[in-house]
């Protein structure tokens, strides 16, 4: 499975895929967005957690949204509960993680990896899984690809480099308790079709709430787009299980002033 901030226009995508097909051509490859927003790791890594419960076994992910290409940061391969993610260690790759790592933290840390069964995280540094020649601005093809591709062709996983003792991890998913009856979100995904789909878990909210985004309050909540009026701005449980905002056959980013970032208050009522 691929996920990149690459895009569709270039020929980035387009590279990768070949080294991957030069490698392990009987492995099948899933795309699952190349429209991650440039450098947006949490965004990514937090595509990568809603699409989890729909992997399957044996799963191999190679997702690359990577502003630290080139520098000090660790290219690797994460091991855990039956299924491959290779990456960068930049917390793209948290959900390939036990949660325990992420619980406490309230932003990206570097942590302790923890002694576990099934867990083993590796440096990528062996040069007979690279590309001859490694760009020093395209780890996803000359580092990340061929890795992926020679784990799918049955490459022994302790063979890649050595372990890694502490990773870069984002906390779990979800709104920030703030004062009393309130809680901090934000935008973490704009869909297609100008959703917004915050950070909030269904699980989070209070009996009776309102959102704040924007300066708009959003006091309407819904089970489906058909329980929507026209040009009502509305906010109901995306598939993903996170809090969304829309507008019905509409653009909630433009008829709001939304975009990727933008914070979200979750107020009791």
């Amino acid at each position: 499975m691929l996920l990149t901030d690459y895009g569709t226009r270039d020929h980035y995508v387009g590279q990768v895929k070949a080294v991957i097909a030069g490698i392990a051509p009987s492995s099948p490859i899933i795309d699952l967005s190349h429209e991650v927003h440039p450098f947006a790791v949490d965004e990514g890594a937090w595509m990568l957690e809603t699409a989890l419960p729909v992997l399957p076994e044996n799963a191999i992910v190679l997702a690359v949204v990577d502003p630290g290409v080139g520098t000090p940061r660790k290219p690797i391969a994460v091991r855990y509960a039956g299924r491959d993610f290779v990456g960068p260690d930049n917390g793209l790759l948290s959900t390939a993680f036990p949660a325990e790592m992420r619980r406490k933290l309230r932003s990206a840390a570097t942590v302790a990896v923890p002694a576990l069964d099934g867990l083993d995280v590796r440096e990528l540094c062996e040069p007979q899984f690279r590309r001859p020649a490694v760009s020093r601005t395209f780890h996803g093809r000359d580092i990340f690809a061929p890795a992926a591709a020679h784990i799918a062709a049955g490459v022994n996983f302790r063979q890649f480099g050595p372990p890694v003792a502490r990773a870069v991890v984002l906390p779990e998913w979800g709104a920030m308790p703030q004062a009393m009856g309130q809680l901090q979100s934000y935008v973490v995904h704009v869909d297609r079709y100008g959703n917004l789909i915050t950070t909030i878990r269904a699980s989070q909210l209070f009996p009776s709430f309102e959102l704040v985004v924007n300066n708009v309050v959003i006091d309407r909540h819904v089970r489906t787009f058909g329980d929507a009026a026209a040009d009502e701005a509305f906010c109901h449980v995306d598939s993903s299980g996170f809090i969304a905002i829309a507008v019905k056959e509409a653009s909630a980013a433009e008829r709001l002033g939304v975009a990727r970032g933008t914070p979200v208050t979750v107020r009791a009522r």
